[in-house]
């Protein structure tokens, strides 16, 4: 095994130098006229160090990486920002545009519900890519994303890629949540070159048929292939059910094998994500990996040259990647494949570390900013743990008696093993001679090696298992909160049935592309693979202890756990403990994740923070003492049975979030005010991420969202406590006291406004009101109570049905909050309710404007403090 070293990786010093180089441009910006002067001066000092003074030309060499990476940071272009596009949008109404579909999607059947009704309907929609060329008449450049809907039982347009569209549509900027810590989609989306979202009417496009892009007809096969799979699975309907393909089974192999989840189930994906298996459901660089292996492989047992096996593999991966749609994380993981093969061809000493450094440094030089992405960093992390890590550790341990378990025919090679592996070899043919009396020449002489090898291989796979896990904490951490402590064993039981289910799942598809009656064939088998693989899955992702959520890890915490993974790469090759060393390396840097932090609040302080939900409410509470409560947790809006679509869940995205980001991980209480989907809906996957000490509830109906969550709390072991007015009780430092709904409430039998829990919490002489969507009825039952509060949150958010006069006056605040989105279909908040503040000298802050907005009551006075910006 050779010693880590430049002599031996240059090409992997040259990637840390690089990346070293991209974030220094993150964090300050250097003139690139400078960077280019600095690039080449740095070169010149290393030609000549390395004729003269060879022991530093190291550091010239070092600093011109550097340099290097800070250039292509500086000079690589931004996002077009559509600047154009998005202040026409952000005017609201319609626009008349005209543009070419880029990218089309299925058309789906779904409900809706319309922002004034709880009336819902079904409706055809289908989702688009548009280039817009012309909106309003006038020219304009910028991507467009739009969703085509209209009535089920009216007929709708078939949108083929590169028509031409005319249509109006209602756009508008996509939402962003001002909220610290929380993922900004719309930078996301800009990336993708879509600058706007909008809804149009199927009746009011009309179509003229064009040409697509290579991109657009590409990702159109796939969704052939899909559909393809999905009607198999639907005519798979006499066989026994553990060998047919269900819908769900359909889905889950168009994410496996061509990249496509409009398909996948929403229960099989959370509980891939649960148990940190979700990699090995949708197509990834693990599954290119195991198609090139296979190419690869195939190639060596032809007697293939070195040479025609790594075109061949490169050309078949390359198909593969355009079969899986060719998208950028496909794109990445080809392009890491490609170029780790070029580097074993290219470079005398094939070093694996090498080839992973050349592969590293040609994509951050095409693209710097992919350094900072979280599929980038972990699909490196993970071969470069397989590579400097494993692969070591494994030539130290049981490596050598895998390699001489193999041809023990071969007798003479024995005297030039060590003397331990040729007792290992002399061993295996005493007890296959011994065998072979009982089972035969052949069997006996097979299995014992046989065996041997097979047990060497799961240990082989345990090894590198257990070692990504313990190196993949720490990305997991900080970007999805999310220890798997189950991921060991999922990864090593559902591995095996994966490196078989992909070979099978790929058979079904072209049989079924050629030949569909043979289909069948391989559909069957592929079909039982996968319902164990779900059944491993579903058997471990229901085990509580099996997923823990973290707070988001500390600066030093994340620094240190990159020099120790750094740390057990540089010990697998050259430490005197190349085994010990390494894995205490790593499992230390997942201790890092777990190092606790202490709450960040403000001691003696009572904080209230409004956090930007869109069009919803969710307040974080923390207690002079360091109680914290949260009251609701955002949601869709459009009534009480609202459900989240997509893959989007507010709660789970935007709430959390904020509260890891204030190092929370156990909530003390939550409060819901209504059951109203705007504040209910991120409740579950709050409860379930910080387990709350108790759930605070009011007077609701028994609607079915609300017995749901009722009846998570209970599995999560969290007690209900239902309060109303007149309650009173300490928290943490602060006075609470219950202002509605009355003891004698009874609710409707639909959720309504009026249902609100309202809460008066004082500390000291400062207080603050939270009236959750209280209408007039409400607050007019509560003006026999005190109200006065220095903080109000505005009921409903700024609806004229809020807020009444009377009520105002009695609370008299010196600050108020509304938590609204911005261009909201309601017009809240009202102009009148902004006007009756303002006349009232009330100080009034808008999460649509200033986002998550936090407020201190140190018992005297009231301080704002805006947490960002639109």
């Amino acid at each position: 095994m050779d010693r880590l070293s430049f002599a031996t990786a240059p090409a992997l010093y040259a990637a840390l130098w690089l990346s070293a180089g991209i974030v220094l441009a993150t964090w300050q910006w250097i003139t690139p006229s400078l960077l280019i002067a600095a690039c080449l001066l740095f070169s010149l000092l290393s030609l000549l160090a390395a004729r003269s003074a060879p022991r530093i030309a190291l550091l010239p060499a070092a600093c011109t990486w550097v340099a290097l990476g800070c250039l292509l940071t500086e000079i690589e272009p931004a996002p077009d920002p559509q600047t154009q596009l998005r202040l026409l949008a952000d005017q609201g109404g319609t626009t008349a545009v005209v543009g070419e579909v880029i990218r089309t999607t299925p058309v789906r059947l779904t409900e809706s519900t319309s922002p004034f009704g709880n009336s819902a309907r079904a409706e055809r929609s289908e989702s688009l890519d548009l280039r817009v060329s012309l909106a309003d008449g006038r020219p304009v450049s910028g991507g467009l994303r739009a969703t085509v809907f209209g009535p089920e039982d009216q007929p709708f347009p078939a949108i083929r890629c590169g028509d031409q569209i005319r249509a109006l549509v209602a756009m508008h900027v996509p939402e962003r949540y001002l909220d610290p810590g929380v993922w900004d989609a719309t930078a996301w989306l800009r990336q993708q070159g879509i600058g706007v979202v909008g809804s149009l009417k199927a009746s009011s496009l009309t179509l003229q048929p064009g040409h697509g892009s290579f991109t657009c007809r590409l990702h159109s096969l796939q969704q052939a292939g899909s559909q393809r799979l999905i009607d198999f699975a639907a005519s798979s309907t006499k066989m026994p059910q553990w060998l047919r393909l269900s819908y769900s089974d359909a889905g889950m192999l168009s994410a496996m094998i061509l990249g496509d989840r409009t398909y996948l189930d929403h229960r099989a994906r959370v509980g891939f994500e649960r148990t940190g298996s979700f990699h090995l459901l949708v197509v990834s660089g693990m599954h290119l990996a195991i198609f090139a292996g296979c190419i690869f492989g195939l190639a060596a047992w032809l007697r293939l040259r070195r040479l025609w096996s790594t075109a061949l593999t490169i050309a078949c991966s390359f198909a593969y990647a355009l079969l899986a749609g060719f998208g950028e994380p496909v794109q990445r993981s080809f392009w890491m494949v490609t170029l780790y093969l070029l580097a074993r061809l290219l470079f005398r000493q094939r070093n694996s570390l090498n080839a992973i450094g050349f592969a590293a440094v040609c994509l951050l030089a095409l693209d710097p900013r992919s350094l900072s992405g979280a599929s980038f960093q972990m699909t490196l992390l993970s071969v470069l743990i397989v590579a400097g890590v494993a692969v070591p550790i494994a030539e130290h341990t049981f490596g050598p008696y895998l390699q001489a378990s193999r041809d023990l025919g071969l007798i003479a090679i024995d005297p030039d093993l060590p003397p331990k592996l040729a007792q290992f070899r002399v061993t295996l043919r005493l007890i296959s001679s011994h065998l072979q009396l009982f089972l035969g020449y052949r069997l006996g002489g097979f299995f014992p090696p046989a065996l041997v090898r097979l047990t060497l291989r799961v240990c082989e796979l345990l090894l590198v298992s257990a070692l990504i896990e313990l190196a993949m904490s720490l990305p997991m951490g900080i970007y999805f909160h999310r220890i798997t402590a189950l991921g060991l064993p999922v990864n090593l039981l559902v591995l095996p049935l994966i490196g078989l289910a992909l070979p099978s799942a790929l058979l079904t598809f072209c049989t079924l592309l050629i030949w569909p009656p043979a289909a069948i064939v391989p559909g069957t088998v592929t079909a039982a693979l996968l319902h164990a693989i779900n059944g491993i899955v579903r058997l471990f992702s229901g085990m509580t202890a099996g997923d823990i959520r973290i707070s988001t890890p500390g600066t030093l915490a994340v620094v240190a756990g990159i020099l120790l993974i750094g740390l057990a790469v540089w010990a697998a090759r050259n430490s005197r403990f190349p085994v010990v060393g390494p894995v205490a390396a790593l499992a230390c840097s997942a201790a890092c994740v777990f190092y606790p932090r202490p709450l960040a609040y403000h001691p003696g302080v009572l904080e209230v923070t409004a956090i930007d939900v869109g069009q919803g409410d969710s307040l974080l509470l923390v207690s002079p003492q360091g109680k914290t409560l949260l009251i609701d947790a955002g949601g869709p809006t459009g009534g009480a049975g609202q459900a989240p679509t997509g893959n989007f869940e507010i709660g789970e995205d935007v709430v959390s979030p904020v509260l890891w980001g204030r190092n929370i991980r156990r909530l003390d209480a939550v409060a819901l005010t209504h059951a109203h989907s705007d504040h209910m809906g991120g409740m579950v996957s709050v409860l379930q991420n910080f387990r709350p000490r108790v759930l605070w509830v009011g007077n609701n109906p028994g609607i079915p969202a609300y017995e749901a969550l009722l009846a998570e709390a209970h599995r999560l072991g969290i007690p209900v406590q239902a309060i109303a007015a007149g309650t009173q009780f300490a928290f943490g430092g602060a006075q609470v006291q219950v202002l509605a709904p009355a003891a004698g409430y009874r609710p409707g039998a639909a959720a309504s406004n009026d249902d609100s829990l309202v809460l008066h919490i004082a500390f000291q002489r400062t207080s603050v009101l939270l009236e959750g969507d209280a209408q007039a009825g409400s607050e007019q039952q509560m003006l026999s109570q005190q109200l006065h509060a220095d903080l109000l949150k505005v009921g409903h958010h700024g609806s004229r049905t809020s807020t009444t006069p009377r009520f105002l006056a009695a609370v008299a605040p010196s600050y108020a909050v509304i938590s609204v989105a911005h261009h909201n279909p309601y017009g809240h908040p009202k102009m009148e309710i902004l006007e009756r503040l303002q006349n009232d000298h009330v100080r009034t802050f808008r999460t649509d404007a200033l986002g998550a907005t936090s407020f201190y009551l140190n018992g005297k006075s009231v301080t704002a403090q805006p947490l960002a910006a639109r």
